[in-house]
């Protein structure tokens, strides 16, 4: 078929020469219309040869498979033991089914690291994912006092002269007022940590700080724990809850709070104190299903309507350390905790020390606070106790 093709190309510019030869002396019209048809000839030839080169290449593939056949056919070449062998005769027979294609490809990657992952850094996003830590926050309704040694120590009116009426010339009664004393004490709060030289040196954080961050928030934690439910026993501070000359009121129900106690407890703390409740979101959520004829009680946060965060008129606090609802347990205190005092003795310290840990490379971070608190008028407060 070559040939043919060479053949014909051939006799083609024979042709066109004779016909230039007898169109020499015509007009440069015919002399154009020749050299573009000589053009186009050349332009097919271009393309012939490179067919005859393709179709060569094929040839000589064809024939190599051939070979290789014959070869891997053959009972001394072909063994189990030779995996090269096993691997081409594989290739062959993939040939036979699907003719010329590629059985593996080769290209870079991000999902491999030796096909080009490496090249891709991992970037780490700055700061840290954290779960919210439910804090007893006290510090915006209380009483707030920097102390200035451990124990600061108040005089507390226990009782009052008496007033009455007399007549004329009737003797007086002899009466006078009685007094105690109340102590605030500083109890401290520690935590600590080590961190070695390493990761102090090479981490992208500021871990020192991180960990500040984490023993403050720790602190905080653990000081609305004491200031609710503290025993004032040992190292504990007095947390109104514990404080035994609080009293309360039933809530009328041996398992339930009612909203008839909401009512009825603000009749329990005298006029002059700015009283508010405080309970969990556990309660909260309790409150705002009662019901009264079929109808939610809760009605924009009020048994009022357009009062947000009121309950019967009187705004509350959410403190997590407060019982749940059940039975004996006591879910929600009302009182006036401007009567609640919180002393500061020292804020957050913080000792590095690098000497006790230093055969192990690492540096301990020790971190202090003291804090104290105490309950000035057991009189403000009120709590309600889950029975009938």
């Amino acid at each position: 078929m070559n040939e043919l093709l060479i053949k014909s190309v051939q006799e083609v510019n024979e042709a066109v020469t004779a016909l230039r030869l007898s169109n020499e002396k015509k007009d440069g019209e015919s002399k154009q219309t020749v050299e573009k048809i000589q053009t186009a000839l050349d332009a097919y030839e271009v393309k012939n040869q490179e067919l005859v080169k393709t179709l060569q290449e094929k040839t000589n593939q064809i024939k190599d498979i051939e070979e290789k056949l014959i070869s891997l056919t053959s009972a001394s070449n072909y063994s189990s033991q030779n995996p090269k062998l096993q691997q081409e005769v594989k290739a062959y027979e993939d040939f036979l089914a699907k003719g010329f294609v590629e059985t593996e490809k080769k290209y870079l990657r991000t999902d491999s690291a030796i096909s080009g992952g490496v090249f891709v850094p991992e970037v780490q996003v700055a700061g840290i994912i954290k779960n919210i830590t439910e804090i007893s926050n006290l510090r915006p309704f209380a009483k707030l006092r920097t102390m200035s040694a451990k124990t600061e120590s108040m005089l507390v009116r226990t009782g009052s002269v008496v007033a009455y009426m007399t007549g004329e010339g009737q003797s007086s009664i002899d009466t006078q007022p009685a007094y105690g004393d109340l102590r605030l004490e500083a109890k401290k709060m520690t935590a600590q940590g080590s961190i070695s030289y390493e990761l102090l040196q090479d981490s992208s954080t500021d871990l020192v700080n991180e960990m500040i961050l984490e023993v403050a928030e720790q602190f905080a934690y653990l000081e609305g724990a004491q200031f609710v439910n503290g025993s004032g026993a040992g190292n504990n501070m007095p947390g109104f809850m514990q404080n035994p000359d609080i009293g309360f009121i039933n809530s009328g129900d041996a398992s339930l709070i009612t909203f008839d106690s909401l009512i009825k407890i603000t009749g329990e703390i005298k006029t002059g104190y700015n009283p508010i409740y405080a309970f969990n979101r556990k309660t909260l959520a309790a409150l705002r299903l009662l019901k009264q004829d079929g109808r939610y009680i809760w009605e924009s946060g009020n048994l009022g309507v357009d009062v947000p965060s009121n309950i019967n008129g009187v705004s509350y606090a959410l403190l997590p350390d407060m019982p749940d609802i059940g039975a004996g347990t006591f879910p929600i205190i009302f009182g006036d905790f401007k009567n609640f005092l919180i002393g500061d003795r020292k804020a957050l310290t913080v000792v590095r020390d690098e000497t006790t840990l230093a055969d192990l490379g690492l540096v301990k971070y020790i971190f202090h606070r003291r804090v104290g608190c105490v309950v000035e008028k057991p009189e403000s407060f009120k709590k309600i106790k889950i029975s009938a």
